[in-house]
């Protein structure tokens, strides 16, 4: 762990905000934004809730939020998710539709406006789905409302720095052991949700490519370190 402590220590705060907006889930919101600029309730609320439903995807993660993106610009809003996950997410469809209520109710119920605390969003989103604090989807939810927050304010949520990082199966082939991504944060002063960004960036070779050389040459040092 020490060696990728020392690489990841390089990045700047203004290069990981770089990694974050070079993001394909990150620039399928700004197209998505540009049709909610006078609804950001709404727009919100349905980042929120398609980022509860990400899980047992069809398509790579990237590849379904553009999708997302692409669907909502020419929709008339939430009461068409039902017919987004018909298209775009049917594994296990029938789970899905019943858990899509349960994440509309849940969402309705909360004033994400208001909400500018990571920690009590987590505890809001966990108790009305019935989920633990660190399940995938929990903090999948908050990451992706912290992408939305930056795309239609230019801020960030409070209270990112309790959130665990979402392990999916990209960033569980690194470790699965939460511990291990909990000790990487606190030794290089990167939030986990942050270092999710990067992980999942550098595990993507023709991404890479469309960065600025010089980030780009340090997240191949990362990807070199965990991939050898």
């Amino acid at each position: 762990m020490e060696r990728l402590v020392e690489i990841l220590r390089e990045f700047s705060p203004e290069e990981i905000n770089e990694i974050e907006r070079n993001d394909r889930q990150f620039k399928a919101l700004e197209r998505l934004y540009e049709r909610f600029k006078e609804r950001e309730e709404e727009f919100y609320r349905l980042v929120l809730i398609n980022a509860l439903m990400s899980y047992q995807l069809q398509m790579k993660g990237e590849e379904y939020w553009e999708k997302f993106a692409e669907f909502f610009s020419n929709s008339k809003g939430m009461e068409d998710f039902e017919e987004f996950l018909k298209r775009f997410n049917r594994r296990f469809l029938s789970a899905k539709l019943k858990r899509l209520k349960k994440a509309i109710d849940c969402v309705s119920q909360i004033k994400v406006e208001q909400v500018r605390d990571a920690g009590q969003l987590v505890e809001e989103l966990a108790k009305c789905m019935g989920q633990r604090k660190d399940s995938k989807t929990i903090v999948f939810a908050v990451k992706m409302l912290n992408y939305a927050v930056k795309v239609a304010e230019g801020d960030e949520l409070e209270g990112l720095e309790e959130i665990a990082i979402p392990l999916d199966s990209r960033i569980g082939r690194i470790s699965k052991d939460r511990d291990f991504w909990r000790k990487l944060s606190e030794k290089t002063g990167i939030l986990q949700i942050k270092l999710d960004a990067i992980f999942w960036i550098c595990q993507n070779e023709e991404h890479l490519k469309s960065l600025p050389e010089e980030l780009r040459m340090k997240l191949e040092k990362v990807r070199e370190r965990i991939f050898g």
